[in-house]
């Protein structure tokens, strides 16, 4: 388990951040595309990742999810966000993960951070032997943009959540003995 701290106090507040529930087909918020490399297959070919944020969640129910994660924990917070939809992303040819949260901050220069989370792992990333897979029942990406959409990301494939409420902080572990990592991160343009 490798513990991964990520950002700022906002930064954590924003990743938990309940979306609404999908009813009816929206417009695209954002797309983004990259290529994942694992950090745990040197010399591997990498794998497209295709992200679709239909709508970003709203600041209003992140104290809600940071206190159910907080007071309930991982479990609580996963029975919270289990049927929220907010997008879609997929990893290489799979067929597709649904997308939880989505939430960003953005910094007065126009660059900004993405944080993703699914309600469940990443193919690949599953734990096995002996390891149960409720301990780890998070899918998660970062993404760092510039300004001009460009950027960087990491993923934690399989994820375990807790929340230092003192600190404000997120605590991340993966699984995985490292993150992976997703390069050449562009954001589509929209019309």
């Amino acid at each position: 388990m490798t513990p991964l701290k990520i950002g700022t106090a906002a930064i954590v507040i924003a990743l938990l951040a309940a979306p609404v529930l999908a009813k009816e087909k929206k417009p695209v918020a954002d797309e983004f595309s990259g290529v994942y490399i694992s950090m745990n297959a040197p010399g591997a070919m990498g794998s497209p990742v295709s992200i679709w944020v239909n709508e970003y969640t709203t600041d209003d129910l992140t104290k809600t999810l940071a206190q159910t994660l907080n007071e309930k924990g991982q479990q609580g917070l996963l029975n919270a966000i289990t049927d929220y939809h907010v997008g879609n992303l997929r990893i290489g040819t799979s067929n597709g993960y649904p997308i939880s949260v989505a939430r960003q901050v953005v910094e007065a220069d126009g660059s900004r951070t993405v944080f993703l989370a699914s309600n469940r792992p990443f193919a690949g990333f599953e734990p096995t032997g002996g390891t149960r897979i409720e301990d780890y029942p998070f899918g998660i990406i970062v993404l760092k943009l510039k300004a001009d959409g460009s950027g960087e990301g990491q993923i934690v494939g399989a994820a375990q959540l807790s929340f230092d409420d003192a600190k404000q902080h997120l605590n991340i572990a993966s699984y995985a003995t490292q993150p992976g990592r997703i390069s050449d991160v562009k954001t589509k343009k929209k019309k």
